[in-house]
């Protein structure tokens, strides 16, 4: 049986090559017949003079092409958006985001600020990897692919800040925040957010009103400021232990003092919140406090965490419910009685005071509408103004030297105590002036300021198309080497020159154009006067490891602050 099957098949492996011959052969005539009628019909080439036929060779009918050499254009060379470099993790990832909602963009910034942050989550220390571990890994442009959404560019490079800042006209956009700004539009359903969550006409229509009462502002509540003021140096007095440093949180105090001095410029009202100790939820002075401390921490959370509260209700997204809610309604109730007194006539109205301005301005806003624009301001002012307080009296507890010559300042302008003119404050106090401004320099309150590009921009030559969102990263740009000698230390003699050459927007701590800080007059003049107070008090000193920024929304210090105040002989 097995020499059938040989015989099997070897019949039909030669009936197969037989098959295999015969194909092959009818190919190979027809493409010689195809061949020779292609001869036939191509005449030979003829001489033009002669008329005589010529041979010419495949290379004379069908000349090679001339090489031509390049030459380099004297334009910079522009390159594409996706040269940009970044994790290129992301970019394989990139190809399902028109999948995903729109969400994805500041997803993706919430997972790059947790990302970074990861140890502050669970020590409350510094971050593992910062940001400048990105640009030194990348360079000074940094882009993130989102695979769900539109793409972010980082930046830290003051020529680059400087460009953005120059593009953004007469209505720049940023990313608002989106907590905020979804309880106000569809929790609240109000047809406009508050200063800082609006763009367009409507901002600048917010941004007039205000303007001029925040101006004037600092110079008519100055005395009620200082006295604020001088009820924080009481209550270090009394919250001591023996070793003269405060037991409890410093920070929180000085938190008070912010919301007691704002309470003063927005309302005309001495809340007293440094006096007080216990909250209780039937006094509104006390209970708006409690409700500014939740609602920040939970706006925080929202903005700094995974945005799962836009899917479903998360603890963070019930907590900024309601005490927005209830701050809200709070200072809603301030409004309307400030309202009627202004429509009596009443002569106890003060038109200083930003609520009363807004309310006796020509633009007509409801009432809702004025308690959310003093809502923005009190959640940003009170809580970047204390970030700033908190690093200031730091550093000169830390800086020995920077302390005995500001307190020589401070003696030789207000011996007595007393300041006379507040408006030659700035002018008669420049070492002050260059601390605060190189506190905010290397501690900027808003750390990362963020623009959505309104058109295409070529940043460190590469092009990048409008509608992307760009972050800012000026903290960064502040503590680089390559713009400041020394950079991480603080040194305000770098700002007592008259000329020196560091680049303009290598610190921007109160941002710049159109959307820059309403507000630094008045910041600057309260950092400035509890500064003056404080040390004309006590004397500083800080015996502990440095406390580094927390990376949030906005900076706080990570750790509690234990600064000594040493009595004054």
């Amino acid at each position: 049986m097995l020499l059938n099957k040989i015989q099997c098949s070897q019949l039909f492996l030669r009936k197969y090559c037989h098959y295999f011959e015969r194909r092959l052969h009818a190919q190979v005539t027809v493409f010689q017949t195809v061949k020779t009628l292609q001869i036939s019909v191509e005449e030979p080439a003829k001489h033009p003079i002669s008329g005589l036929a010529t041979n010419k060779s495949a290379g004379d009918i069908f000349p090679a092409p001339r090489v031509v050499p390049m030459v380099l254009s004297k334009d910079p060379v522009v390159l594409p958006f996706d040269d940009v470099p970044g994790p290129k993790s992301l970019k394989y990832l990139s190809n399902i985001r028109h999948y995903i909602s729109e969400i994805g963009t500041q997803l993706t910034a919430t997972l790059l600020t947790t990302g970074l942050n990861i140890s502050s989550y669970l020590s409350k220390r510094t971050s593992i990897r910062n940001l400048s571990s990105l640009f030194d890994d990348y360079g000074p442009v940094v882009r993130f692919v989102s695979p769900v959404g539109g793409d972010i560019v980082l930046l830290n490079h003051p020529e680059h800040i400087r460009k953005v800042f120059s593009l953004e006209g007469d209505y720049p956009v940023r990313s608002t925040l989106e907590s905020l700004e979804k309880y106000r539009m569809e929790h609240r359903n109000h047809v406009y957010g508050g200063i800082y969550t609006v763009h367009g006409l409507e901002w600048v229509r917010q941004k007039s009103i205000m303007e001029r009462p925040l101006q004037g502002a600092s110079t008519h509540y100055a005395s009620s400021i200082y006295e604020t003021c001088d009820k924080f140096t009481q209550k270090i007095y009394n919250l001591r232990n023996y070793q003269d440093e405060i037991s409890k949180d410093l920070y929180k105090e000085i938190h008070k003092w912010a919301f007691d001095c704002m309470g003063v410029l927005i309302f005309s009202k001495q809340f007293s919140m440094i006096d007080t100790e216990v909250v209780y939820s039937q006094c509104d002075k006390s209970w708006m406090y409690h409700c500014l401390e939740q609602a920040t921490d939970a706006l925080d959370k929202c903005e700094t965490g995974p945005h799962l509260w836009k899917l479903f209700t998360t603890p963070a997204w019930y907590k900024l419910v309601k005490y927005c809610d209830n701050l809200d309604h709070l200072i809603g109730k301030h409004v309307l009685e400030a309202d009627r007194e202004l429509s009596g006539k009443s002569t106890d109205a003060d038109s200083h005071c930003l609520m009363n301005a807004i309310l006796l301005s020509d633009n007509q806003l409801t009432a809702e509408d004025i308690a959310t624009i003093l809502m923005d301001m009190l959640i940003i002012g009170v809580n970047t103004i204390s970030s700033s307080m908190s690093y200031l009296l730091y550093y000169i507890a830390r800086y020995q030297k920077v302390q005995c010559l500001l307190y020589q300042e401070i003696e030789n302008m207000y011996p007595n105590l007393i300041i006379d003119d507040i408006t030659k404050l700035k002018e008669n106090t420049p070492y002050l002036q260059a601390c605060i401004k190189e506190t905010l320099r290397i501690v900027p309150p808003i750390p990362l300021i963020t623009r959505i590009l309104p058109k295409n921009i070529t940043l460190d030559r590469y092009n990048i198309p409008r509608g992307t969102l760009i972050i800012m990263s000026t903290q960064e740009a502040s503590l680089k080497e390559s713009n400041y000698d020394d950079a991480k230390k603080f040194n305000p003699d770098r700002w007592i020159k008259a000329v020196h050459d560091y680049h303009a927007f290598a610190s921007v701590p109160f941002g710049f154009g159109s959307r820059k800080c309403l507000g630094q007059n008045i910041a600057e003049t309260m950092l400035s006067l509890l500064t003056i107070r404080v040390l004309q008090k006590y004397k500083l000193e800080h015996h502990y490891g440095e406390v580094q920024p927390t990376r949030r929304f906005i900076s706080k210090p990570s750790k509690p602050l234990k600064i000594r105040f040493i009595d004054r002989m």
